[in-house]
């Protein structure tokens, strides 16, 4: 039995104003009805059991005084369920009482635990604190990112996750830079935190590299660029958040990755194409810039830059 689906977006605007939506609390009073029967049941199996220890156990296996014991603690616990059950007095009935909904947020990580034939217990960890969710929560949640969690404060139970803007910082574009992030982030030394920011700065790197090497497909209309020639409109220094590269009006092209700098030679030729000996032999390109965004098509692939300086 589960509530409604909590990463439902719908819900945000509720959870947001610290609330249940009329959809999350319908849900979550179905579970609480639910898990309140159980009680009862588990309380009738307690008394049952009491039951069959104090008449049918063996009198020569149990003495009188540890049959009482063992029977009248059956029947201490089932007490306790059954107030527990019709008083409505657990965590998540409480929650419901009150209809408080609280929210934490930071970077997000993922861990499951399994113990033999059990049912695995997901959890997920956002900055210092851990939920356990259910299996599809879990696996609706993203990988790596800053997330914002909306729970019931008492039971804890996630009701609705947002991603939020990456606020960690991609990994320095230097080989020391990038092997010290990934030992962050796979090694063990630091805490959870430390550890799901670290990810979610390769996360950030990952996007930033997406958005670099996916750039439009197709040249925008004459319109939409700069109505300057390329070999003026180019000049200056871009950036798709790893290639950093400098067009010089004296032909001079020089390109920074890895904090390692190349230099090549740079032109437009006759037919208005980038052309460029980055790799030792020409090499040319159709290219536009439009507003503060250079892009490159070469090979089927397209970069992205933005402007600099």
């Amino acid at each position: 039995m589960t509530a409604s689906n909590p990463l439902s977006a719908e819900a945000l605007a509720a959870n947001r104003a610290g609330e249940l939506s009329s959809e999350q609390r319908e849900g979550f009073n179905a579970l609480s009805r639910y898990q309140r029967r159980n009680l009862l049941s588990i309380a009738a199996f307690l008394t049952a059991g009491a039951l069959i220890v104090w008449y049918l156990a063996s009198p020569t296996k149990l003495t009188v005084l540890r049959r009482e014991l063992i029977a009248g603690g059956l029947v201490v616990i089932a007490a306790f369920l059954v107030v527990r059950s019709v008083t409505g007095s657990d965590a998540l009935t409480r929650d419901l009482q009150e209809s408080r909904v609280q929210s934490v947020e930071g970077a997000i990580g993922k861990h499951r635990m399994s113990n033999g034939r059990a049912p695995s217990t997901y959890l997920l960890d956002v900055g210092d604190v851990t939920f356990r969710v259910a299996s599809t929560t879990y696996h609706s949640a993203p990988d790596a990112g800053w997330v914002r969690v909306f729970y019931l404060p008492l039971s804890r139970k996630v009701v609705s996750l947002e991603q939020l803007p990456n606020a960690s910082p991609a990994p320095e574009m230097t080989p020391p830079g990038v092997l010290k992030s990934l030992a962050a982030a796979v090694l063990p030394g630091g805490s959870r935190r430390e550890t799901n920011e670290a990810r979610a700065g390769f996360a950030k790197l990952r996007e930033t590299l997406q958005a670099g090497f996916d750039g439009p497909s197709e040249a925008p209309p004459a319109e939409a660029r700069d109505p300057r020639p390329l070999s003026t409109a180019v000049l200056g220094t871009w950036t798709n958040g790893f290639i950093h590269v400098t067009f010089s009006e004296d032909g001079r092209l020089t390109v920074k990755m890895f904090g390692n700098e190349k230099t090549a030679r740079w032109s437009v030729d006759s037919a208005g194409r980038l052309s460029a000996d980055v790799m030792g032999h020409g090499q040319t390109a159709d290219a536009w810039v439009a507003g503060d965004q250079l892009t490159i098509a070469a090979q089927g692939k397209h970069l992205t830059f933005k402007r600099e300086s």
